[in-house]
């Protein structure tokens, strides 16, 4: 409703008509009258084309990524979200997936559909690329860097079938090529791992360590410094039962062989 607002405006101040934006997108006058509403939300690509139609010259534009950062996740993980481009390390444990920051489109296409199955796809689209405006932060000057151990199982499953995991695959190989990211895999046979729920670690220049924990419905940062101590030594005894950095990238180009076999 508060974007529509904003179109409405600039569309009076711009002395058009809905019936005229409606013809020069080839769309009709319930969408337009829709977005002005509040009860439809638009693509990206509509939301540029609207910005110049009406002379918003780029606020509307703006105003959709604010607004849509705001849809696309939970609000109890917005602190997470703030946190991330902060962070100068980021520690993390994924059991059963790979993690938000690593994932590629396709995916995290496959596990947000999981999530939401009711979802109409438009709705899928945009928690994908909120999933992706997320890793933005390794495009930055100074990104943070990054240490993940994963349970094999994680990157094993055929998840989004074997041509999604392949690429899945690839990204991870490429960002551990070029030193963005460090990765450990605990293998199958490992009789007593540690722990079995994902958690993150964040490391900041000046300011303590905060530990992010997370269940299916619901997640918190935490700052007890005696709970990010313990999960602290749970990370540290992850790495004790993991594979090296260097036997865990030819496991991924392993698995990746597997999954291009099966294609």
């Amino acid at each position: 409703m508060q974007w529509g607002t904003e179109l409405r405006k600039y569309r009076n101040q711009a002395g058009k008509t809905q019936s005229w934006l409606a013809a020069q997108l080839h769309c009709s006058n319930g969408l337009v009258c829709g977005f002005e509403k509040g009860t439809h939300w638009p693509s990206k690509e509509m939301a540029d084309r609207l910005d110049t139609l009406v002379q918003a010259h780029g606020a509307l534009s703006t105003s959709w990524l604010r607004l849509s950062s705001r849809r696309a996740y939970p609000e109890w993980m917005g602190e997470r979200i703030k946190a991330e481009p902060r962070a100068s390390l980021i520690r993390e444990f994924e059991p059963v997936v790979v993690s938000g920051l690593l994932q590629t489109p396709d995916y995290a296409r496959t596990l947000l559909k999981a999530g939401n199955a009711f979802s109409a796809p438009q709705a899928i689209d945009h928690l994908v690329e909120g999933r992706l405006r997320r890793q933005t932060i390794w495009d930055g000057p100074n990104p943070p860097k990054m240490v993940v151990v994963f349970n094999e199982a994680a990157l094993t499953a055929p998840t989004g079938g074997p041509t999604v995991m392949s690429h899945q695959l690839s990204r991870l190989i490429s960002m551990v090529e070029a030193d963005t990211l460090r990765l450990h895999v605990v293998p199958f046979d490992t009789e007593q791992p540690p722990f079995t729920t994902s958690f993150s670690l964040l490391s900041f220049p000046e300011q303590a360590d905060v530990l992010y924990v997370e269940d299916a419905v619901s997640g918190r940062m935490v700052t007890d410094d005696d709970d990010v101590r313990r999960m602290d030594r749970v990370f540290s005894e992850l790495l004790g039962v993991a594979l090296s950095p260097e036997k865990s990238l030819k496991a991924l180009y392993e698995y990746r062989r597997t999954f291009d076999h099966g294609t």
